[in-house]
C-alpha cells in the first residue's frame, strides 16, 4: 500500500512530471492554476441591423459581426464631419466626398440635397467613390428620397450606376443587403404603378381628343 492507495493500481509516473501529492487525493498536482482575464464593460450597443454590436471595455473598443468580412470605418468618428463640412465640400463641387459624409451624419435632409445638387453626368463618378461599408446606407437612402421625388429618372440612374459598379459585392453578399433591396424595390414598383396609371389616363384622354377632332372635321 502506499499514499496514493495500492501500489499495483498506481499508474507509473511522468519522470518529467514534479511528484506532488495532496492529502486525501489520488492524482498529482504541481499546484499550477491558470485563469482568463476579466474585462470591465462599461457599455454595449447594437446596430441597426441586428448583426453586429459593440462594447466599451477596460480593453479599449470590441467590435463583433456575423459577417466574417465585416470593415469598420473609422472615418464616422471624427470630429471633422460636421454639416458646414458637407456644405463646403458641396460647394466646391467634390460630390463625393460630400455624399459619404452626408451619409456618416445620417441625416436624410442633408443627403437629400447631396443628392439633388449632384450633376446627372457626375453620378457615375460619386458612386465609385463609395465604399462597401456604405452601400447599405447608399441603397436606403436612395430608396427614401425616390419615394417622395419627382425626378424618378434622375434617381433611376443612381439604382443603375451603384449595380453597375457594385453589382458583384452585392450579389455576394446579398443576405446582408436584403432589407435594401426589399424597400428599394418596394419603391421602385410603386412609383412604376403611379406612373402607368398616370401615363394610362393621358393616353386615353389623348385618344378621346383625337376622336373628337375627328367628328369636327368630319362635320
Amino acid at each position: 500500500m502506499g499514499e496514493g492507495g495500492a501500489i499495483d493500481g498506481v499508474e507509473e509516473e511522468d519522470v518529467h512530471e514534479p511528484n506532488l501529492h495532496i492529502p486525501g487525493a489520488k492524482r498529482l498536482d504541481d499546484g499550477s492554476r491558470k485563469s482568463k482575464q476579466e474585462v470591465l464593460t462599461q457599455q454595449v450597443s447594437f446596430s441597426a441591423t441586428g448583426r453586429e454590436f459593440a462594447t466599451v471595455s477596460t480593453e479599449g473598443l470590441h467590435i463583433y459581426s456575423l459577417d466574417e468580412d465585416m470593415i469598420f470605418d473609422p472615418i464616422g468618428l471624427t470630429e471633422s464631419i460636421t454639416p458646414s463640412a458637407v456644405m463646403r465640400h458641396l460647394k466646391n463641387k467634390q460630390y463625393g466626398t460630400a455624399l459619404r459624409m452626408s451619409m456618416h451624419l445620417n441625416e436624410l435632409s442633408f443627403v437629400h440635397q447631396v443628392f439633388e445638387e449632384t450633376p446627372y453626368s457626375s453620378i457615375p463618378h460619386v458612386v465609385k467613390v463609395v465604399g462597401p461599408e456604405q452601400l447599405e446606407r447608399l441603397l436606403n437612402f436612395v430608396s427614401k428620397c425616390m419615394a417622395t421625388s419627382p425626378h424618378l429618372e434622375f434617381y433611376m440612374e443612381w439604382c443603375l450606376h451603384i449595380l453597375q459598379h457594385h453589382g458583384m459585392y452585392l450579389q455576394k453578399h446579398r443576405g446582408r443587403f436584403m432589407r435594401s433591396f426589399r424597400a428599394l424595390f418596394k419603391v421602385i414598383s410603386t412609383r412604376f404603378e403611379e406612373l402607368k396609371g398616370m401615363c394610362d389616363n393621358n393616353s386615353f384622354t389623348l385618344q378621346f381628343i383625337e376622336e373628337q377632332g375627328r367628328l369636327v372635321m368630319g362635320l
